[in-house]
Order: C-alpha cells, then sequence, then structure tokens
C-alpha cells in the first residue's frame, strides 16, 4: 500500500482505514531529515529561551529541594600520622570532624 495522507477530518475515515493507514506508516521508510533530534534539543538547549528555562528550572529545583552541597570530599583510611616524605599531613579530630583537615607541607624548592 503507498502512503496517503490522512484526511484533515479524522473523522472521514473509518476504524479499519485508519489501522490500515497505521500499519502502512509503520512499513514505510523514515525519511532521513537535515536535523536530527540531538541537534534540534541542542539548537533548542542552546537558544535564549533554553537558557532561560533551564536556569528557571534549576532556582525551582534550589528552593523546592534546597541548595546542594557541592563540597568536594576526600575520603582516605588512616590513623593521622602522615610519613616525613609526604607531601601533605593529615589532622583528624574525630569528636569533630568536620574541623579535620589536610595540610599541604611547604616544598624545600619553594621555602626561603
Amino acid at each position: 500500500m503507498e502512503y496517503v495522507e490522512p484526511p484533515s477530518d479524522p473523522n472521514e475515515w473509518s476504524d479499519e482505514q485508519w489501522i490500515d493507514w497505521l500499519k502502512a506508516t509503520d512499513e514505510a521508510p523514515l525519511e532521513e531529515t537535515e536535523a536530527t533530534i540531538s541537534k534540534v534539543v541542542k539548537r533548542i538547549v542552546e537558544s535564549t529561551p533554553g537558557q532561560a528555562l533551564g536556569q528557571a528550572m534549576l532556582g525551582m529545583s534550589q528552593a523546592i529541594y534546597g541548595r546542594h552541597d557541592d563540597d568536594i570530599a576526600i575520603v582516605v583510611e588512616g590513623n593521622g600520622d602522615t610519613a616525613d616524605d609526604e607531601p601533605f599531613a593529615i589532622r583528624l579530630d574525630p569528636t569533630h570532624p568536620e574541623r579535620s583537615a589536610v595540610v599541604f607541607k611547604e616544598s624545600p624548592d619553594t621555602a626561603t
């Protein structure tokens, strides 16, 4: 069955005609379009309205769920002792973990 445009008024066709038309369109090869979906989406996202919508969505997310903690956490198992040749020292505070810190030692090249 060759491709036929559906009528502008959907009530003009019977259910059987619609089913035949749907079957025919399932078997028809897809036409290649100049812009693929990913290119269209990229163009929308990079547009000014797309940017404004994205920022509005991020703002709504922060208003509903609060700000995300973007702090980078480094988790290392250790007892707090570091070797003398390490370029850093770890200061662990078990009672107040938020006060724990990694201190980078001054290298001999930069010492004055």
